[in-house]
């Protein structure tokens, strides 16, 4: 958690110091499609992991206004995770139910991306692609908690996007947007399994 607010506060000290810098700031907010892979280094068995549907919350702050070229800060809290299915059988071997697990994992996620934009008058579609930060908060689980409990701190990944801004009657700018953030460390590294985050997200935004 100190790390969570020493972070939060050197963005609102960079923000406040290069307030002339900054072009516009806005939020942003939709669903996580989040999966996790279980890499058992054995070969001998598979955990096949299925998506977790989970929320994002963020704001950003834009910088500069070169051209088409600007500077997106981002902080979001998003929900990452995966569900696991298992099938119950009786003595017979004959099928009873499935058995879901639903995991959540969350984070604070703070990338860092560049954003180039085609303005065409009041429609502007982007692209957006830069490295990422996300810091450990907790779980949630009852299938997985040995080793979310043993989970890295700080993961390490990208995040590559393509989205489009648009005015409608009033002075805002509204903006739908479609990511994928994959991760470049293990969240969890033994001799015998590692496992890594993925995740899609889509979101809506507004802004100023």
């Amino acid at each position: 958690m100190k790390k969570v607010m020493l972070l939060l506060w050197l963005i609102l000290g960079l923000t406040f110091l290069n307030a002339q810098l900054i072009h516009s700031y806005g939020v942003k907010t939709g669903c996580v499609i989040a999966n996790q892979d279980f890499d058992y280094t054995d070969n001998f068995f598979n955990l096949d992991t299925q998506n977790r549907y989970g929320l994002n919350i963020g704001a950003f702050i834009e910088l500069f206004s070169k051209a088409n070229l600007n500077l997106l800060i981002e902080i979001h809290y998003v929900q990452k995770g995966m569900v696991v299915k298992f099938k119950e059988y009786d003595m017979f071997a004959n099928y009873i139910s499935t058995i879901e697990f639903i995991n959540r994992v969350d984070y604070i996620s703070l990338p860092v991306l560049g954003k180039i934009a085609y303005k065409f008058n009041k429609l502007s579609p982007y692209v957006i692609v830069g490295p990422r930060i996300d810091i450990f908060l907790g779980y949630n689980s009852d299938f997985a908690a040995i080793v979310y409990d043993e989970f890295e701190s700080i993961d390490f990944g990208g995040t590559l996007g393509l989205g489009c801004e648009f005015s409608l009657i009033s002075s805002h700018t509204f903006l739908i947007e479609m990511r994928y953030s994959p991760s470049f460390t293990n969240s969890y590294e033994t001799d015998l399994l590692r496992v890594t985050n993925n995740s899609f997200e889509l979101l809506v935004g507004v802004k100023f």
